[in-house]
């Protein structure tokens, strides 16, 4: 089959100039979007006036299933190193499950984990913990500058569908979507219990590969970083919790390369490409470096 990062581009005519790519936003819009995406925090104030019901509590666990996939496969294995390809129609499914996280969108979300892996553990890293501490790391980092500016040209890739660039700026949409999704079908129980509460979890279990996931855990590559697989984050978070693996070999779709690290994220893919909507996947991971072997440099897509 096709890549559609080639055979379906657009034409070269219609594609975007490096003065047409997506910009940064003002710290106004910023602050706006930052308060958008924690509303799952902030509506997690209603728990002690909302009564839970066995609905609201399924679509919590629908809710994280979804924002898991739209994390893991989407965000990051996808958009941010292309592990896999897939036609035109399904990576902008990939792009809205993406954006239907609260993550903000997947050119901004993958900006910042390209600069993350081109810069790992040093003053250009957005969310270092060892280089800016662990707020910083954690959630601090979102309310800074360079935030709100990611350096979208290494995105050149992606940035040059329409479709996705329009994500990328309102990614609210389908995010909100989800929210009223809920209400429609548990009432404010399932608005707090299953969106804003699904939504949150999922989102704390994010910061933490930014911030537990290089300060925890073993390392058994040599990386260069403080990046390290951590087993409990490795099951709750799908996979991403073997972050070390994936700092040793990030462009592979699989992060647990163990018989006993489970990655339901690798899984989901292994699902996609057995239905046929996704081909290419990278399966083997890079053999271990040499001692003399220099630390890897890159935004891990090439």
């Amino acid at each position: 089959m096709p890549d559609v990062l080639s055979a379906a581009s657009p034409p070269a005519t219609s594609a975007l100039t490096e003065p047409e790519l997506p910009r940064g936003v003002s710290r106004a819009r910023m602050v706006i979007e930052i308060l958008v995406s924690l509303i799952p925090n902030l509506g997690l104030i209603a728990i002690p006036f909302v009564s839970p019901s066995v609905t609201s509590f399924a679509l919590c666990a629908g809710v994280m299933l979804m924002c898991s996939f739209g994390v893991t496969v989407c965000h990051h294995r996808y958009f941010a190193h292309r592990a896999f390809k897939t036609s035109r129609w399904f990576q902008f499914v990939l792009g809205w499950f993406a954006s239907a996280t609260g993550q903000r969108g997947p050119l901004w979300w993958s900006a910042h984990h390209r600069r993350h892996h081109s810069h790992s553990d040093t003053d250009g890293d957005v969310h270092s913990p060892t280089a800016g501490g662990f707020f910083h790391a954690h959630v601090g980092w979102l309310f800074g500058k360079p935030a709100s500016a990611p350096d979208f040209r290494i995105m050149r890739d992606f940035a040059k569908f329409p479709e996705l660039v329009w994500l990328d700026r309102f990614w609210a949409v389908p995010f909100l979507l989800v929210g009223v999704a809920c209400y429609l079908i548990g009432g404010w129980a399932g608005v707090v219990y299953g969106y804003c509460l699904g939504c949150a979890i999922v989102l704390q279990i994010t910061f933490s590969i930014n911030s537990f996931a290089h300060l925890f855990g073993k390392q058994p590559h040599r990386t260069g970083d403080s990046s390290r697989n951590n087993w409990l984050l490795g099951v709750i978070g799908f996979g991403e919790g073997w972050h070390n693996n994936h700092h040793h070999s990030p462009r592979t779709a699989r992060l647990g390369v163990k018989w006993n690290q489970i990655d339901f994220g690798y899984w989901m893919i292994l699902f996609l490409e057995r239905l046929g909507l996704i081909w290419s996947v990278r399966k083997t991971p890079r053999p271990p470096r040499t001692p003399n072997e220099p630390r890897p440099r890159g935004s891990g897509v090439r």
